[in-house]
């Protein structure tokens, strides 16, 4: 999520804080290896432990017009690392553990064990992952169209502590997942005012539909589609929280942000649906959070709608369990092309207007073009029109060289 590369970036967080998470951090890798781990290796034997990583470079172009400066000062050109990561898994009948690590911000980003079987239903994951909210939250950074996910995600709770059953019902074609969650960081959605955290109930429900699909003098063939909702409530013990957007650009400062609120409760819900019909792909959300128990309400919104099309090359398709855009497919054998070209366009919106908490409101329009050179070598191209208040906006163009092994 860029908003929690730009906090580590910026050096927003104290070291005492960074020092919090480190022993937190700890905690639960000492938890998984020696109460979780011994659960991989049956008779004696460990499955095998693979390791994966990627590496991605950013470069930055920015010019804001006049009444974007005066709010937020001339923006020089930057060029930095977005992620380091170096990841483990490994896997039986009985169980899969993931761990990645980020060295650019210092901790980890996954750390949890699956349980394949178990007394309850579907399967059982607990550690620090990512709660199943928002369908591009759920996609992986590499997989997404654009470089960074839109602000329909801004207020996504992100990866926490937790424990979470989920499962993918084939013969009903429905996926779900619902969870216990202690939050740990999730910048744009802050609730740590001061190091303190919040307990959530997160969950989610997905209908998936394959096959062909007419519409009016159009037909479409191998689409997939999947429609749904996902939801949480969340306790923020010290009965604050404040919600931050940027502008879809990883080297941007917060765009605008609310400030403390005070609420003992927390509702947040996201619409989502998304289809694919391998070389078209469209996803669209609404998001909406709402809280209670303060002096006032507040309610906020923030959407996002966008289409890719691969014209050279290769497909996409939905990951029905996790309920996620996989990475596209390549055809090179039917098509004797070696890289797949993406064509990406997408409109968001966020809103932090209501009561007495009036923070703006944000549009951000962007082009992407997407060159998969081969699985692990992605070139993208992206231009974004940000506009904040109505009063300025900014033109940026990026450029990312991403390479994983």
């Amino acid at each position: 999520h860029f908003s929690q590369a730009r906090t580590y970036r910026r050096g927003t967080e104290a070291p005492s804080k960074k020092e919090e998470d480190s022993v937190r951090f700890s905690a639960v890798v000492l938890t998984n290896f020696f109460l979780f781990a011994p659960a991989l290796a049956q008779e004696g034997q460990a499955p095998p432990l693979e390791m994966s990583g990627k590496i991605e470079w950013d470069a930055g172009f920015f010019h804001p017009d006049s009444g974007f400066a005066s709010s937020f000062g001339e923006l020089g050109d930057e060029r930095d690392a977005r992620r380091l990561r170096l990841s483990f898994s490994s896997e039986n009948d009985f169980a899969r553990f993931r761990s990645t690590v980020d060295f650019l911000s210092h901790g980890f980003r996954d750390l949890y064990i699956d349980r394949k079987e178990w007394s309850g239903p579907g399967h059982l994951r607990f550690g620090h992952f990512r709660e199943p909210f928002s369908f591009e939250a759920m996609t992986s950074a590499d997989n997404v169209l654009f470089m960074e996910r839109s602000m329909a995600t801004d207020f996504s709770p992100g990866r926490n502590l937790g424990v979470m059953a989920w499962d993918y019902e084939k013969s009903a074609s429905r996926s779900w997942a619902l969870g216990a969650f202690l939050g740990t960081s999730a910048p744009s959605l802050d609730f740590e005012n001061g190091g303190e955290t919040a307990k959530a109930i997160t969950g989610r429900m997905h209908w998936h539909y394959e096959g062909d699909f007419d519409f009016m003098p159009m037909s479409f063939s191998n689409v997939q589609a999947s429609s749904g909702l996902s939801a949480s409530t969340r306790f923020p013990k010290n009965n604050s929280y404040s919600l931050n957007v940027g502008g879809e650009v990883s080297m941007l400062p917060t765009l605008f942000a609310t400030g403390p609120i005070q609420a003992s409760s927390v509702q947040q819900v996201s619409l989502e649906a998304a289809a694919t019909s391998r070389t078209l792909t469209a996803l669209a959300e609404v998001s909406a959070t709402a809280d209670r128990g303060g002096v006032e309400e507040h309610e906020f919104l923030s959407g996002s709608a966008q289409l890719g099309w691969i014209f050279r090359g290769g497909g996409r398709s939905i990951i029905p369990g996790r309920v996620a855009f996989d990475s596209p497919s390549y055809r090179r054998e039917l098509t004797g092309v070696p890289s797949i070209w993406e064509l990406s366009m997408r409109s968001s919106w966020a809103d932090l207007n209501s009561g007495n908490i009036q923070a703006g409101t944000g549009r951000v329009n962007s082009l992407a073009l997407n060159v998969h050179m081969s699985p692990n070598h992605i070139l993208r191209i992206e231009s974004n029109r940000i506009q904040v208040n109505g009063s300025g906006s900014l033109s940026a163009f990026q450029i990312r060289l991403h390479w994983s092994f």
